[in-house]
């Protein structure tokens, strides 16, 4: 019997199957940084604005 890499759902597993599921983990690879990238510029921002809130007049 062969062994799973010599059949062809074996050769098409290896072949397309895993390297799609590489190229997907580096799509959300990315996407997770850029949204750790635009929460790091949020959270800067909304320390900058409680930097400057006016305080009360006397």
């Amino acid at each position: 019997m062969p062994e799973f890499f010599q059949t062809m759902m074996g050769r098409k597993f290896y072949e397309k199957d895993v390297t799609d599921i590489v190229e997907h983990l580096k799509k959300i690879s990315n996407e997770l940084e850029r949204a750790n990238e635009l929460k790091e510029s949020e959270l800067r921002l909304k320390e900058q604005a409680l930097l400057v809130l006016p305080t009360g007049k006397r």
